[in-house]
């Protein structure tokens, strides 16, 4: 992963460049085995209102069985901090045919036409879930080989980004953090 800076946006994802800020799947492998999966993952970062946080504007991690023209899609995570749309800002699409959805959008007039046009909330701007929930999908599922330590990998940097999201939800709500101390007998004053 790297990260690309232009102005005030920054790019980060799997061989990204200045010349070229598009991110390439990662190829989900150990050993040198060849892959069977791959994991799209692209963030673009902002400062945040206050210019002293960078602030994830827009994020997306998909699955994929290989890459380029022939590359399938089992599924996608995206989120984007201010849609320009009525659909949940993090959400979770979901490829593939399927009879029973393919019956319901006959039955009604939907927009969705396909499984993969619905976009299912996951969380809200500050709870969505994270690269590590991703991963730990794929090995738990056996999509992908792992490494006997990586409950411990997974499980520390989890909870490096859930310090990180409940850090940014407690600048954003001061008041709501203060009550919650207070009532677990913190003393806590409003600054001056």
């Amino acid at each position: 992963m790297r990260a690309v800076v232009s102005g005030h946006v920054a790019v980060v994802g799997y061989h990204v460049f200045r010349e070229s800020p598009k991110s390439e799947p990662i190829p989900l492998t150990i050993d040198g085995k060849p892959p069977s999966l791959f994991l799209y993952v692209a963030h673009t970062l902002v400062m945040d209102e206050w210019d002293k946080f960078l602030a994830n504007s827009r994020s997306t991690y998909s699955l994929q069985i290989g890459t380029g023209d022939s590359a399938q899609t089992l599924l996608t995570y995206d989120y984007v901090r201010d849609p320009p749309n009525e659909y949940p800002a993090a959400h979770l699409h979901v490829y593939g045919p399927t009879d029973e959805f393919d019956r319901l959008a006959s039955l009604r007039s939907i927009r969705a036409k396909k499984t993969s046009d619905l976009h299912i909330p996951v969380g809200g701007r500050r709870f969505r879930p994270s690269l590590e929930d991703l991963i730990e999908f794929c090995i738990l599922e056996e999509l992908v080989e792992s490494r006997p330590t990586w409950v411990d990998v997974l499980t520390e940097s989890r909870d490096l980004y859930r310090q990180r999201q409940l850090s940014a939800a407690v600048r954003r709500s001061p008041d709501q953090a203060a009550t919650v101390l207070r009532n677990n007998g913190w003393a806590v004053k409003p600054p001056a």
